[in-house]
């Protein structure tokens, strides 16, 4: 193990350098801004690493949760005493749900090979489109499905469970960010609101599912420090 080699297995799992060969070792990626006259220099990180310790750290603070625990009973029924709780769960969740979509929309912009040409219609237009191009108009969808299997020479994740996973995980985010009138009003049991939603999925582990569908994808993961140490502790021991 020479020098560089060495540093990198001191630095934090997430650290985008890491991932260029079996033994950790890469380019220093380094970003610089200046503040307050100083200019100051850091590693970049990975962003799928990023939102994916997010969404886990989220959704370890509702996993054990049992949503009856946060109603009180009264004698005309069960609401909470204090709202404080359940909000908190509630923005748990969204954190948890949100952040997985992320890391998955992080990592599929973030493996697509700089030299890739994917031919697409994209607004009516079709033509050959290259990494920045793709990044901004293809869908998630199109990425997981079609795109990153013929950049990365794998299988294309649809009709396998993942890819449900993958719709589940997308489908909840959705209503999150786009809150219908349903989510804005008094509503009976029959209804199924974002909030029941939430309250009963709070135990499935979305950011598991995210870090299964980026497994899929074999030859961009394989070396990732971040992804072989999940479920985190991100510095390596």
């Amino acid at each position: 193990m020479n020098e560089q080699e060495r540093l990198l297995e001191k630095e934090d799992g997430r650290y985008f350098a890491i991932d260029r060969s079996p033994t950790g070792s890469g380019t220093v990626s380094i970003a610089t801004s200046e503040k307050m006259g100083n200019i100051i220099s850091f590693g970049l990180p990975s962003s799928p690493a990023l939102f994916l310790h997010l969404s886990y750290k989220a959704y370890s603070k509702i996993r054990n949760i049992n949503p009856t625990d946060l109603f009180n009973y009264h004698p005309q029924g069960y609401w909470p005493d204090d709202h404080g709780q359940l909000f908190d769960f509630f923005e748990n969740f969204i954190e948890h749900i949100v952040f997985a979509q992320t890391a998955l929309e992080a990592f599929a912009n973030e493996v697509i090979p700089f030299s890739f040409v994917f031919e697409c219609k994209i607004n009516g237009v079709k033509k050959m489109y290259v990494k920045d191009e793709l990044e901004r108009w293809v869908t998630l969808d199109e990425k997981l499905s079609t795109l990153l299997p013929k950049a990365l020479n794998c299988s294309t994740i649809k009709g396998l469970t993942q890819w449900n996973k993958y719709k589940e995980i997308k489908d909840i985010r959705d209503r999150v960010i786009h809150l219908k009138m349903v989510d804005h009003q008094s509503s009976g049991s029959e209804v199924k609101t974002l909030w029941g939603v939430m309250l009963k999925n709070h135990a499935k582990p979305y950011c598991d599912y995210a870090h299964e569908i980026m497994g899929h994808y074999k030859p961009a993961v394989e070396k990732r420090r971040w992804y072989n140490l999940y479920p985190y502790e991100t510095r390596s021991r």
